[in-house]
């Protein structure tokens, strides 16, 4: 029941992020197709490149990392949360295709099932469509 009102109150807020795929999805419509140079503009530089032996290359963004501490009478638990996004691109820079790595944006079971969307998301300022 808990869990019932904690989703019907992330809805009614309309707080909760986007999901993986709907970000996936979402980011592939704005630019696939589209020359790299649009990305580094909304994102800035990328983390990392890579230029493969076909002529494509690889970037990766890293947008969002947080590792988060709970401690209770001497034990404790780290968790980091991140955002990624990786695209490739044709020889002249074009992108083919783009994914994102990402962890859900939560805890307990909620978290686990994807209820509060994922972390790339909420650092995308990417609402759930529905």
């Amino acid at each position: 029941m808990r869990l019932l009102s904690i989703a019907a109150a992330c809805a009614v807020l309309a707080g909760c992020a986007a999901s993986k795929q709907e970000v996936v999805t979402r980011l592939g419509d704005q630019y696939i197709g589209q020359n790299i140079d649009r990305l580094v503009v909304q994102f800035g530089p990328p983390t990392s490149t890579f230029k493969m032996n076909s002529g494509q290359s690889s970037y990766v963004w890293q947008l969002s990392a947080v590792t988060d501490f709970e401690t209770d009478r001497g034990w404790g638990t780290a968790s980091t949360r991140y955002c990624k996004v990786s695209v490739i691109t044709s020889p002249t820079g074009i992108v083919q295709q783009l994914n994102t790595d990402d962890s859900n944006a939560g805890y307990g079971l909620g978290g686990v099932v994807g209820m509060y969307g994922s972390i790339c998301g909420q650092r995308l300022g990417m609402r759930p469509q529905g």
